[in-house]
Order: C-alpha cells, then structure tokens, then sequence
C-alpha cells in the first residue's frame, strides 16, 4: 500500500511540475524569445502582448551600418505585412542621436524604441547581443525564434 501511494504521489507531483514547465528564453533559434518591455513614455510595447502573430525584433545603432540598414529594411518589410509586428531597439547612447537617425532614414517611429544607456546592458545579455554586431530576429506566433537576421524576403514570404 506504502510503495502504490509513493507512486501515485510521485506521478501526481511530475504532472504538477511539467505542468508549470515554460522553455528557457534565449536569444538563439529554437528557444523562446527572451521577453523585452519597451516605452518612450507615450507607447508601451511588450513582447508576451504580441503573441498570435509575427514578430521581427531588430537590434540596432548608428555605429553599426549594417544594423540600420537592416532596421530600415526589415521595418518597411513588416510595414507591408498585415500579420507581421516589427520592434526596433535601438543601443545608442544618446536618445537625441536616435531621433535624429529616425528622422534621416525616413522612419514613421512607432516601431522604433530607445532602450537607456543603464538598461542596455541587461537587454543585450539577454538577447545574447554584441557591440560590434547586432542581430535581428524572426519569432514565431508561438513565441519562438525561427531565424536570426531574417531578410526583407523572408517578411514577405510569410
């Protein structure tokens, strides 16, 4: 009788545990997005928000030229995709230098996003993300990562 109830209490405790089970986030393909909560005050964005849908997230600076090109791209990209969400983070150190970026590339700036000097460290560990190369993500409606870097053809092919 001792060793049946063990069993039962054993099952009963993994189903309860594997019930509450959420996959590691992680800024790789495969594991789910790491959450980030952007506001510049007037707007809100949260990632767990914009679940049901596509979502590109861009890392960028104006010290990377690559990483502006593929904001610029990947948010006119998502601008012509009804079902496709696009944020735009933006790692420079001064929010004066980001607006002045946005203004010159011809941005509209409601999926663009200025994280503080103080908070950036935190965003790019998370999002495993490099000074010296910034990287952009493809997430699933699910919340996955299914490619990082997606191109603008990627977007439309969706």
């Amino acid at each position: 009788m001792n060793k049946t109830l063990f069993a039962i209490v054993t099952i009963i405790l993994l189903l309860l545990t594997s019930a509450r089970y959420v996959a590691p986030s992680d800024g790789r393909v495969g594991y789910r997005a790491p959450d980030i909560e952007l506001s510049d005050g007037s707007r809100r964005v949260d990632l767990q928000d914009m679940r049901g849908q596509y979502v590109v997230v861009t890392f960028w600076s104006s010290a990377q030229p690559a990483s502006r090109l593929a904001n610029k791209e990947l948010s006119v990209a998502a601008g012509a995709k009804a079902d496709v969400a696009h944020v735009a983070v933006n790692m420079d150190r001064s929010h004066g230098l980001f607006e002045q970026l946005i203004e010159a590339d011809g941005l509209s700036g409601y999926d663009q996003f200025y994280v503080a000097v103080e908070q950036q460290e935190k965003v790019m560990e998370r999002w495993r993300q490099q000074r010296d190369e910034f990287t952009s993500f493809l997430i699933s409606p699910e919340g996955r990562i299914v490619k990082v870097n997606p191109t603008a053809g990627d977007i439309i092919a969706l």
